[in-house]
C-alpha cells in the first residue's frame, strides 16, 4: 500500500514516487495533485489481482460495497479530468528536470538541505525550537508563504512555477533566514 497523496502527479520528478524504486503497489492512494489542488478529490487504485478478490455474486460474500454519501463529486471529477489534460498537454513531467535542478542549485548550500524532485527542505540546527516559525514569519515579509515542521522549512512550489519564481522564492527564504539568524 503506497500513500502518494503528497508525492503523486510529478511532485518527485516522476509521475509517482514509487517509480523511483521500481515498485508496483497493490494499493495506490492519490489525492492533492489529482485536481491540481482546486477541489478535494482522492482515489484508491488497486491491482487487478486485488480487484478480482472482490468479484463475485453477493451471495458469496465477496463483493466490496463501499462508498460514502459525499463520494463521487461530479465537480471534483471534472476538475481532475481538466487537470490531467493540462498535465498531458503541457508536458509537465518533461519540464520538471530543469526546475528541479535549479531549485537544488539555489538551495544546495543551505543547512541540512535535501530534495526529492519539487520537494525541498532545510533544517536549522538550533536549540530554539521556534526558529523555523520565526523564519516563516519573516519570509512572509518577502512574499514567501511556507510553514515549518519544527526547525525544518519545506518548499513545495507548484509544478507550473517558473525559473524566475524559483529564484525569487529561494531569495526570500535566504533573506528571512539571514534576518532571523543574524547576530543581534
Amino acid at each position: 500500500i503506497l500513500d502518494e497523496v503528497m508525492t503523486g502527479f510529478g511532485r518527485t520528478g516522476k509521475m509517482f514516487a514509487c517509480e523511483h524504486e521500481g515498485v508496483v503497489p497493490d494499493f495506490l492512494c492519490l489525492a492533492k495533485g489529482l485536481t491540481g489542488g482546486y477541489l478535494p478529490l482522492a482515489v484508491t487504485l488497486t491491482s487487478e489481482r486485488v480487484f478480482e478478490g472482490f468479484l463475485g455474486d453477493p451471495s458469496e460474500g465477496r463483493t466490496f460495497f463501499y462508498g460514502h454519501s459525499y463520494a463521487g463529486s461530479q465537480l471534483g471529477c471534472a476538475a481532475a479530468l481538466a487537470s490531467l489534460r493540462v498535465f498531458r498537454d503541457e508536458r509537465v513531467l518533461e519540464q520538471l528536470p530543469t526546475k528541479i535542478s535549479r531549485l537544488g542549485e539555489l538551495m544546495a548550500d543551505l543547512p541540512a538541505f535535501r530534495q526529492c524532485g519539487m520537494i525541498a527542505a532545510m533544517t536549522v540546527d538550533s536549540p530554539d525550537l521556534s526558529l523555523g516559525a520565526k523564519v516563516c514569519l519573516a519570509a512572509r515579509q518577502h512574499g514567501l508563504l511556507t510553514r515549518p515542521i519544527g526547525n525544518t522549512l519545506m518548499l513545495m512550489p507548484p509544478l507550473c512555477v517558473t525559473l524566475d519564481e524559483i529564484e525569487r522564492m529561494v531569495a526570500a527564504l535566504r533573506a528571512a533566514l539571514n534576518e532571523v539568524t543574524a547576530p543581534q
